[in-house]
């Protein structure tokens, strides 16, 4: 599949996953009135809390293995499997720590609770990192497109009061297990031969060496979550309420970078295998997605303050000074995506990746604290902290891309691929070679640690 089809399948997935919920918000928040709705939306919180978990960053680690042994069915079959038998561990554990918390520690019953983890047994039964991995994209919006679509009618026509406030929650938590479903038919033939080898003491191995990922999730969740609860303790609801709608018209903007990141990032991880230099040049040639980050970054410094004003009025216009600061930000992650997520992972500096994110994450942390004290408004302290945050991580990974990225140009290709003319990949051409690509994965397994 080529790029602009991946991005586009990509961009159809989003969009199903950010509409559907938007769709269905103003019709939950009529039928199951205020206290109720906050209950529903609670309840899908901690669903996303435990899929993270059970996730265990393996869209960054198992995605990378599989894009890189895409040619292999015998190598695309064991990491499935070692991944599927992974989850399912850590869907257990989290779901007993869970049912042993629930009415206590969490607010929601234990009924409630078993309906929220159909979210993270879904992410076990629908494999969308494979997908990606394997640059079958299309065959995953089918199955994300299906679902939204079955969800949302099924809410529309079955949820009609606060007494099916269950009924609501296990609806959209269950649309990851319908993903799965509709998406069987695609990957019994790729990848289930691989359960026959899998052993715990593999799986072991696996969750060890996968630590990094997971690590970069729960870094990357938090500094989506903090700012807004930062801003509250420093400067009160009231605060938090104008950083909130400025962050709003930023948020809208990850779904696009989230596109251009899984895009890019199979195909890097194949040539960062076979041909380290077409992979450096395809980063290279990444940065050309820099004029989309920089349209949304003026569109939000332009656009955004008029968007403040006509939808929430003026009494949110101390939002204006914030989202104006923050504007800055989608080209910051523009270039972070292409010289951190796309080269320092998948060129041998994936501890330093990691070491990166919460060296990111504390330094937000330590501005927001010390800015809060120095500027008047609590909104711009803990957005210069951000910014500060991506800045930092953007000159370190720029850095390692200069200092050791632009000699890997001079690598050769790996038996030849790309030798011609920048290694064209096909998703689904076989390679025959069943042992290599598994012996990539085990002996990354085992370096990584």
């Amino acid at each position: 599949m080529s790029l602009r089809k991946q991005a586009a399948c990509l961009a159809i997935i989003h969009g199903a996953d950010t509409l559907q919920p938007l769709l269905i918000l103003p019709y939950a928040g009529r039928v199951l009135g205020p206290i109720d709705f906050g209950q529903y939306a609670y309840a899908l919180s901690i669903g996303q809390l435990a899929t993270t978990i059970v996730g265990y960053g393996f869209h960054w680690t198992a995605q990378r293995a599989a894009a890189s042994a895409r040619g292999d069915p015998a190598a695309i079959a064991s990491i499935f499997a070692e991944v599927v038998t992974a989850k399912a561990i850590l869907c257990v554990l989290v779901t007993l720590a869970g049912l042993a918390a629930a009415d206590s520690l969490i607010a929601v019953s234990k009924p409630m609770f078993l309906c929220t983890m159909l979210t993270p047994l879904g992410d076990i039964l629908f494999p969308a990192w494979l997908f990606v991995a394997l640059e079958r994209v299309w065959q995953a919006a089918i199955a994300v497109v299906t679902a939204r679509a079955l969800a949302l009618l099924l809410f529309l026509t079955l949820v009609s009061s606060s007494d099916q406030l269950g009924l609501a929650v296990a609806i959209q938590a269950a649309i990851p297990v319908v993903s799965g479903a509709v998406s069987l038919p695609f990957i019994v033939h790729i990848a289930l031969g691989g359960f026959k080898s899998v052993t715990l003491s593999r799986v072991g191995t696996l969750l060890k060496s996968g630590w990094h990922g997971f690590l970069f999730t729960l870094v990357e969740t938090a500094l989506m979550v903090l700012p807004i609860p930062l801003v509250t303790h420093f400067a009160g609801f009231a605060a938090a309420g104008q950083y909130s709608v400025a962050d709003k018209f930023v948020g809208a903007t990850r779904p696009v970078f989230r596109v251009m990141s899984e895009t890019f990032l199979p195909r890097v991880a194949y040539y960062a295998r076979h041909d380290p230099a077409a992979g450096i040049a395809l980063i290279w040639r990444s940065l050309s997605t820099l004029i989309v980050g920089a349209s949304l970054s003026l569109s939000l410094f332009f656009l955004a303050p008029y968007l403040i004003i006509y939808f929430f009025g003026e009494s949110f216009s101390e939002a204006i000074p914030i989202v104006r600061i923050m504007s800055v930000i989608p080209v910051l992650t523009n270039i972070t995506i292409c010289m951190s997520n796309l080269y320092m992972f998948n060129y041998g500096h994936e501890r330093m990746w990691a070491i990166l994110t919460v060296s990111g994450l504390l330094t937000f942390l330590v501005f927001a604290y010390l800015l809060s004290y120095l500027l008047p408004n609590a909104g711009i302290a803990v957005a210069l902290a951000v910014i500060t945050r991506l800045s930092l991580v953007l000159a370190v990974s720029v850095g390692f891309f200069l200092t050791f990225g632009v000699a890997k140009m001079r690598l050769p290709a790996v038996h030849n691929v790309g030798a011609s003319r920048g290694a064209v990949i096909v998703a689904d051409s076989m390679i025959a070679s069943p042992v290599r690509p598994l012996r990539l994965w085990r002996s990354r397994s085992g370096s990584e640690r």
